[in-house]
């Protein structure tokens, strides 16, 4: 499944070109033209008054983008966890896909990854999330696809915090499923193939590029990998680690490095 849903195509870009042009109409001074760059331009300093007009803006269309988003119903207990835990999360999840592309994104869903952190199972809802698809069409409906791909992030924070269990348990659970899916139906599912392509990335910015440069094996066991996996499992690991390293360390030696990790 694809990351996004129709929904938001028209939200985003009519809101987008209104948002831009309403903050280029704001800070763009009367009675001026545009003229080609100078060479070397000077930073325009935002004075605080044009800062709470950028503020102001943002929240407004981020609260009517949220009013444009499915409200999914969740049940009274899903997947172990009250209700009003999972609707936090989902809360969450909305409040960070109403910020996409805003000037304040950044900012914004950090703070919105740390309070579901901060929350009793936050970090095993993201986990649930990813490694378990029922529970995620459960729990958020026609957003589950967004909030697995949310729920990366959050599992890639708690790693960033030094506690990665998170993030390896969901990317073991994806790489079952997939082998699974690949007996059961022929193929690989594609949005599973995306969930496991982005936490095995999210593992590699986790733990360094020198973690993986040694060659050990190793490394990507705590991720799923294993000599038993189907060729096409294996492959999505094949391919992350080697663009990763061949970033750094070019075709040739990538190459070399790349098969030595990927050994049975």
């Amino acid at each position: 499944m694809r990351r996004g849903s129709r929904w938001r195509s028209g939200l985003v870009v009519t809101a987008a070109v209104a948002f831009g042009a309403s903050l280029l109409v704001a800070l763009w001074p009367a009675g001026e033209t545009q003229a080609p760059a100078p060479a070397a331009p000077k930073a325009r300093v935002i004075v605080p008054a044009t800062l709470e007009t950028m503020e102001a803006r943002a929240t407004a269309l981020a609260q009517e983008r949220k009013k444009q988003m499915p409200q999914p119903e969740v049940p009274q207990q899903v997947g172990g966890f009250p209700r009003e835990e999972v609707v936090a999360v989902l809360n969450a999840y909305q409040d960070m896909m109403a910020v996409q592309g805003l000037y304040n994104q950044g900012v914004t869903r950090k703070k919105l990854v740390e309070s579901i952190l901060a929350s009793p199972h936050g970090a095993e809802i993201a986990e649930k999330t990813l490694a378990e698809p029922s529970f995620a069409q459960e729990a958020f409906g026609e957003l589950q696809a967004e909030s697995r791909y949310l729920a990366v992030t959050v599992v890639t924070a708690a790693a960033r915090r030094g506690d990665d269990r998170y993030l390896t348990r969901s990317a073991e659970a994806v790489a079952r499923d997939l082998t699974g899916s690949l007996a059961r139906d022929g193929k690989l599912s594609e949005g599973r193939s995306t969930d496991l392509h982005d936490l095995v990335h999210a593992y590699i910015d986790v733990k360094g590029l020198e973690a993986f440069s040694s060659g050990n094996p190793q490394s990507l066991r705590a991720v799923g990998l294993a000599g038993d996996q189907p060729e096409e499992v294996r492959r999505i690991y094949d391919e992350v680690v080697f663009m990763r390293l061949k970033a750094e360390f070019g075709r040739e030696r990538a190459s070399e490095m790349t098969a030595t990790l990927m050994r049975p």
